[in-house]
């Protein structure tokens, strides 16, 4: 068995002492606030006969999609008068939200390249010190990363996330199944039919949950087969997941003892974050002085085909990135730090547990004169 205990005091000590690590944590924290999206819910009218539900016919739905291409079509030519907006800004506005959505997926993308580089830095970069005691610079550390293990992370970590890709795929479905007998105006759906859809939704809500807890788990075996041993997308699994399950009792401890720390860090993170506050603030001083020069040059392009509030919105959301990212950067430091103290936890573990199998014969030798 591993020693929790010993493992959390070396990475802790890891973390306060090999600064160039905390660059790759802020990349991390960043792309881990990027990849949060948020969905929402979209409702559709029923009227109540008895026990069954009954949606508006489909002359009703098409009269509503009517009425919405009219009023949009309206919007765009009137414009809005109020404002002193004409339909051809309002038009080419629009134009440049599309330019920051493309711009936005742009910077996604770079900044998911750097989520797995940086992962592969940290794995390796820790590594490197247990085995030789050497510290990397942040270069060598961009060097090392900066190969075809951060690609297989990348894989490896789309396989993992193959079951919540399952279950929307599975939503899709029963809401297209919905739509299609919601279409025949004389369709119904009695208390059996609503109940069965919501025991299957709740289903596999249940079986992802549980699938998504072990798999996540398996992928820090995964990632460290992967980058440590240099080997390929399908025999890091193979490898992974014959290490955990060798070793599913050292591995099943340290995620209860994560398990722990996480509900503590939530704690201790909250409590960070409104201490932090007033230096939040300052931050957030400070990123609006470094984003006013850009802004205003925006805002004097923008003015060149815009007018009224325009140019200023459109200025205001290419700078936003940058002021978040300045303004909160306190508490992605915080974020940081949680995230390379994990990261070199599992390396820890995924190394104490490789030499197991060398130390346990150890253990059986005896004495030749007994």
């Amino acid at each position: 068995m591993i020693d929790p205990v010993k493992i959390l005091q070396r990475a802790w000590h890891i973390l306060w002492s090999y600064r160039a690590l905390w660059v790759f944590g802020l990349i991390l924290a960043l792309a881990a606030g990027g990849s949060s999206g948020s969905g929402g819910n979209n409702s559709m009218p029923f009227r109540e006969e008895g026990n069954s539900f009954q949606t508006p016919p489909p002359e009703s739905i098409q009269e509503f999609f009517n009425n919405f291409d009219r009023e949009l079509e309206k919007l765009f030519r009137e414009g809005i008068p109020e404002i002193d907006i004409s339909g051809e800004e309002l038009t080419t506005f629009l134009w440049v939200i599309g330019v920051f959505i493309v711009f936005m997926l742009l910077v996604g993308i770079l900044v998911a390249i750097a989520r797995y580089v940086s992962e592969t830095s940290v794995i390796r970069m820790v590594d490197e010190y247990e085995n030789t005691g050497t510290k990397m610079t942040v270069r060598q550390g961009f060097r090392i990363g900066w190969s075809r293990a951060a690609w297989r992370l990348f894989l490896i970590n789309l396989i993992v996330h193959l079951p919540l890709i399952f279950m929307f795929l599975i939503f899709f479905i029963v809401g297209l199944i919905m739509l299609v007998v919601f279409g025949n105006g004389d369709a119904t759906l009695n208390m059996v039919s609503i109940a069965a859809i919501i025991g299957l939704v709740f289903l596999v809500i249940f079986v992802v949950i549980i699938l998504s807890i072990v798999l996540n788990l398996l992928r820090h075996f995964f990632w460290r087969v992967s980058v440590l041993e240099d080997t390929g997308v399908r025999e890091s699994l193979r490898r992974g997941f014959a290490i955990v399950r060798e070793n599913w009792k050292s591995v099943g401890l340290m995620w209860l003892v994560m398990l722990g720390l996480g509900i503590g860090w939530i704690i201790v993170s909250i409590i960070a974050v409104i201490i932090t506050i007033p230096v939040v603030i300052v931050t957030s001083i400070i990123a609006a002085i470094v984003v006013a020069v850009p802004g205003l040059l925006l805002v004097g392009v923008f003015s060149l085909f815009l007018s009224g509030p325009l140019p200023w919105i459109a200025a205001g959301l290419f700078v936003l990135p940058l002021f978040l990212i300045i303004a909160f950067s306190p508490w992605l430091l915080l974020g940081s730090w949680k995230t390379v103290y994990t990261s070199t936890v599992w390396t820890l573990t995924y190394r104490e547990i490789k030499a197991l199998p060398v130390l346990a014969p150890e253990t059986d030798i005896q004495p030749v004169g007994d």
